[in-house]
């Protein structure tokens, strides 16, 4: 409710119309239980057909007017919430695309889901419908004055049944917070067995990981039911009981009206009127109180948001060079991952000159693609420098620098979408022709002219449906078409079979003919053979680049 306080508190011209039309709304709403008493007292003990129309006419037309001012007021709060709702997710988003990348890749996936699904219980629990809900509740005080005005003995019981009532209520939906929370703990395990399910059906296969799979399986699903019809039987045990106390209200309003009507403190018209006044003052109260297990868990998911908006972001500026030629130094650079605590790269020196081809092996874990992702800029020194054209990387923009390199990732991955959008996401301009032109350079000209759909298939699953062969070659593809004077490559040849393999030493080749800097992390001999310096991390205490005195490539 806070969070609704401080949107209207924000905009107070338009809070202030949305008040009047409250006030407006409520006050037409008092027509019906007077039409009620008037029809009751005047029109069946005079019988004048006239007063009947008159009283009927004039209930419609507040009516009607009633509807549209409600309509207005809730017009109003769609362009309350209308901008917040967009800034939070748009805000939400861009603290993951621009967060730093270890950062983001140490919060666990259904942590991720989860914040980005809060965006959407915060937009519910804040909706227009609700905001008209919350500004309903302080005119239930009009219904309760107008019964007082009736008689007064009315007026009290309905104000003491509908704080019992709320009360009541209140405690039903607090009582089903841990249920839920526990229910959503069991969806997160079962999300993680369908990931499981559908990313890998061939490890779960070949290892007969599917009983496994199935004892985590069943025992979410069990309880998951068990939680659901539990949740379930008490949401329908407090609807059941708002239905009836709100018919034992109309009998206390009805009896104690009765024997007042009898004692002549009380005319029928005025005990069925405040009936109707009774039901009117009970309506919104009982519906905000059954919104306070939604305001708690939207101020959860605000303070988790709150907190995810705040992880370390990349710098959005820098220095761009003009003219850069793709040379690069390493000058006392160490790394050291946080959660492990022991240094992976420690007091690396090296340079790499335009047009030069470093070639970097090592047995796995020793850092290769830790490195490559330090010089692409996805990573940050934990001590040293990274210097591109004499300039530390931290200086540099990042969107500069990601346009100067041409970055083959050592697990290729796409976006859920077709090869074309693919390229295109980088490079809108990128013709079916150029694109045609990069997988004919990898050997991949098939997927293009003979596959099904050609340029428009699907890369789903983040490439899964290619081979690792074919994927990593559609990632050096799409690495080509970035162009710049920099490649990194990651493993080009790993996974790829020997005709593969040709077309990927011809890219090679195409690159350094064309002067570009060449980084690859390789134990292929023919690309060890071919590089101008090696670096092997293997070599303790400190590494050291050799000089291999090849002008060639393979």
């Amino acid at each position: 409710m806070i969070e609704i306080i401080k949107q209207l508190s924000s905009k107070p011209v338009l809070f202030g119309e949305m008040l009047l039309a409250s006030l407006f709304g409520n006050l037409l709403a008092l027509v019906s239980p007077i039409f009620v008493i008037l029809v009751l007292n005047r029109y069946i003990a005079h019988g004048v057909d006239s007063t009947l129309a008159t009283l009927a006419m004039g209930t419609v037309i507040a009516i009607i007017l009633e509807y549209i001012f409600r309509r207005i007021r809730y017009r109003f709060a769609e362009t309350l919430n209308e901008n917040p709702d967009k800034k939070r997710e748009i805000n939400t988003f861009n603290s993951a695309k621009n967060s730093k990348t270890f950062t983001f890749s140490q919060i666990p996936g259904e942590i991720i889901r989860d914040i980005f699904s809060s965006t959407d219980s915060i937009r519910h629990v804040y909706s227009p419908s609700n905001i008209c809900l919350l500004l309903d509740v302080p005119f239930a005080v009009l219904f309760l004055s107008t019964l007082y005005f009736l008689n007064p003995i009315l007026c009290y019981i309905t104000l003491a049944f509908v704080t019992v009532v709320s009360f009541g209520v209140l405690l039903g939906i607090l009582s089903l917070r841990a249920p839920i929370q526990n229910m959503r703990q069991a969806s997160n395990l079962r999300a993680q067995v369908i990931d499981s399910l559908v990313s890998s059906p061939d490890t779960i296969r070949a290892f007969d990981l599917s009983n496994y799979l199935e004892t985590y399986w069943t025992a979410a699903t069990n309880s998951m039911h068990t939680l659901s019809y539990y949740i379930w039987d008490r949401q329908n045990r407090i609807q059941s009981a708002i239905r009836a106390a709100t018919a034992f209200l109309t009998v206390i309003i009805i009896s104690i009206g009765a024997l007042l009507v009898v004692d002549g403190k009380l005319d029928v018209g005025a005990m069925i009127g405040a009936n109707i006044l009774a039901a009117r003052a009970l309506m919104p109260i009982i519906g905000l109180s059954q919104q306070v297990d939604g305001w708690v868990r939207a101020r959860q998911a605000g303070r988790s948001l709150a907190d995810f908006v705040q992880i370390p972001r990349e710098r959005k500026s820098g220095t761009a060079i003009n003219n850069y030629t793709g040379n690069i130094e390493i000058k006392n650079m160490t790394f050291t991952y946080p959660n492990l605590g022991s240094t992976l790269i420690d007091d690396l020196n090296f340079s790499v000159k335009a047009g030069e081809v470093l070639c970097i092996s090592g047995r796995n874990g020793s850092g290769k693609t830790t490195l490559v992702r330090l010089i692409s800029g996805l990573l940050e020194p934990s001590r040293g420098q990274i210097l591109v054209g004499g300039i530390d990387l931290q200086q540099i923009a990042p969107d500069w620098w990601r346009k100067q390199i041409m970055y083959l990732p050592q697990e290729p991955y796409f976006m859920n979408g077709s090869i074309r959008e693919n390229f295109n996401a980088f490079n809108p301009d990128l013709t079916a022709q150029e694109i045609r032109k990069f997988l004919v350079e990898v050997g991949l000209e098939a997927l293009a002219d003979e596959s099904p759909g050609g340029l428009d298939q699907p890369a789903g699953k983040g490439g899964a449906n290619f081979s690792l062969g074919v994927r990593r070659r559609l990632a050096l593809a799409r690495a080509l078409s970035h162009g710049g004077p920099l490649a990194i490559l990651d493993e080009p040849t790993e996974g790829i079979d020997n005709i593969g393999a040709s077309y990927v030493y011809k890219v090679m080749n195409g690159m350094a003919a064309n002067g570009k800097t060449i980084i690859a992390c390789s134990h292929d001999r023919e690309i060890i053979r071919g590089a101008h310096l090696f670096l092997d991390l293997n070599e303790r205490p400190q590494p050291i680049i050799r000089d291999i005195n090849k002008n060639n490539l393979i």
